[in-house]
Parts: structure tokens; C-alpha cells; sequence
């Protein structure tokens, strides 16, 4: 196994209670729904300021769909190498490749996490795609699931900065402390172990409200979503700093966010039998 040398980066953190945004600094609307072949979405990214890639919670097939901005299917590409074990987000370089992260792991035992590259050219023309794979594993962890108070190995947010792929993982500890610990790993396909470079907290109430489930870059800004609220951070040389928290009501099983070039974001939710979902929510500032 290849093993990668990670240099300690400076601590960052989130408050554990950050102050809400003035509700005049943000816009939130209702735009649409997307299709019920997409009832489990769980990552979606931009690939232009009028398509997105989107994909399916793990258990469905390796379909990468095509999006117009209103939900509407367009094109869906089969991935034809790989399972959809666990698929939680994906991820564009902007140099013509996207990458899918199955690296869902919520009971902290998997030992097959994997980001799968995959050419973009190839998911918007092409019914059938091929994935290189980046297998990875976390050097912090030793038994397979670990012990409750350090459940620290699941991941739904993966995001492309500065040549690299970044991971924030999902607290599931018991008792709860809101970690989200943050890993970086290189884009070339090969086996890495990750050694934690920093973490976050994100708040101590429970794993539906403090936990990551999406992440997106746009500039040097860091979008981190949860079920409830959008948090915005400056990210500069590994350290992030809360600038804006978004509340976004009603909680829901918001999974997937994304950041069109002119900085409007994207948010959508899995359709649920009671309470429904699928629905696409955006996010712009006032007066920008």
C-alpha cells in the first residue's frame, strides 16, 4: 500500500454556535423539483452555468445524470466498471474530470472507500462511461467499526480545491461532539492513506443537525451543508473561517449542494414518503 506524507495544517474550527445571517442578507426560493429517478440524491456539482451531475444514494445503479437547472433529466450515463456501494457526493476539477465519492461508511466499518475519476466529456455524450479509482483508507483507524466515542470514519462531502480532493467526514460519535475531521487526497488514481489534516465543529446537538452532508469550493469560499442550515467559511491555506450561516428550514435529508460560477447556490433534498422532497432550493445574495 502507497502511503502519502500529510504535514499538520493549523487547527481550524467552527463555532459551536455561530450567529445566524440578518434575513435580508439571503434569498432562499423554491425552484422545482428534480425527477423521482433521482428520489435518493446525495451529491450533485456544476459543469456549466446551465447543466449539472448528479447521482443517487448508495444501493441504486452507478447512473450519472445529466441536469437542466429545473431538475429535468437530459442525459444519464452509466458508470460501467463500478457498484454503487455508497455514492455520497461528487466532485469537478474544472479540467474535464469529475470525481464520485463512494465513501459512505455509516456504521465505520468499510474497507473498500473509493473516489471513482471519470471524464466528463464522456458522462454528457456517452450511455456508457469507464471510472479510473483512488482507493483510500483512513490512517487513524485501526478496528473496524471502532469504538462508539470514536466513530469518526463516515463521509458524505467531498470537494476539489487547489489540485486536490478534500474530504469532510460525518460525526456519528457516541457521545455526539460534532467533529468533522478533514482530509486531502491527490486526484491521480492509486491507494492512499489519509491522516487527518484538521477538523471542524460544527455543534454538539445530535448527527441530524451537526452533521456535514455535502461540501462545494467556489473561489476561496467553503460551502458545508447539513440538514438544517448552509454554513459559509473562507478557506485559504487549510484554515477556515465562519463567515454566513444559512438556516434552511424545514429540516430535511439535504444531501447535495452546488455553486454556479456566479456564486448562486443550489440545494437539493431526497424525497421522503412523509415528507416529502426532491425539491431544489436557491440561494443567492441581495443586492451582489
Amino acid at each position: 500500500m502507497l502511503r502519502i506524507a500529510c504535514f499538520c495544517l493549523p487547527l481550524f474550527l467552527l463555532p459551536a454556535n455561530p450567529a445566524e445571517i440578518r434575513k435580508d442578507d439571503f434569498s432562499i426560493k423554491r425552484a422545482g423539483s428534480v425527477s423521482e429517478e433521482l428520489s435518493e440524491i446525495s451529491g450533485w456539482v456544476f459543469v456549466n452555468d446551465s447543466t449539472l451531475i448528479a447521482h443517487n444514494d448508495g444501493g441504486n445503479a452507478p447512473l450519472l445524470y445529466v441536469l437542466n437547472l429545473d431538475g429535468t433529466i437530459r442525459h444519464t450515463a452509466r458508470i460501467d466498471n463500478v457498484k454503487n456501494i455508497d455514492f455520497e457526493d461528487i466532485a469537478t476539477d474544472g479540467k474535464g474530470f469529475l470525481y464520485l465519492a463512494d465513501i459512505g461508511n455509516n456504521e465505520n466499518k468499510r474497507t473498500d472507500l473509493a473516489i471513482h475519476k471519470i471524464r466528463t466529456a464522456g458522462v454528457l455524450s456517452d450511455s456508457v462511461v469507464n471510472a479510473s479509482t483512488i482507493f483510500l483508507s483512513y490512517a487513524g483507524q485501526t478496528a473496524f467499526p471502532p469504538q462508539a466515542k470514536q466513530l469518526y470514519f463516515d463521509s458524505e462531502a467531498l470537494t476539489y480545491y487547489n489540485d486536490s480532493l478534500w474530504i469532510f467526514t460525518k460525526c456519528r460519535t457516541r457521545p455526539f461532539d460534532g467533529k468533522s475531521m478533514i482530509y486531502s487526497v491527490p486526484t491521480t488514481p492509486g491507494t492512499y492513506s489519509l491522516t487527518s489534516r484538521s477538523f471542524i465543529e460544527t455543534g454538539k446537538k445530535t448527527w441530524l443537525l451537526d452533521g456535514i452532508t455535502a461540501a462545494e469550493m467556489h473561489n476561496d469560499d467553503l460551502f458545508l451543508l447539513t440538514y438544517n442550515r448552509l454554513m459559509i467559511c473562507s478557506f485559504k491555506g487549510g484554515k477556515a473561517v465562519l463567515k454566513t450561516t444559512i438556516p434552511m428550514a424545514p429540516i430535511s435529508q439535504k444531501e447535495s449542494v452546488a455553486v454556479r460560477k456566479d456564486g448562486t447556490i443550489y440545494v437539493v433534498d431526497e424525497r421522503q414518503k412523509l415528507i416529502g422532497g426532491g425539491h431544489i432550493f436557491v440561494v443567492t445574495q441581495n443586492n451582489r
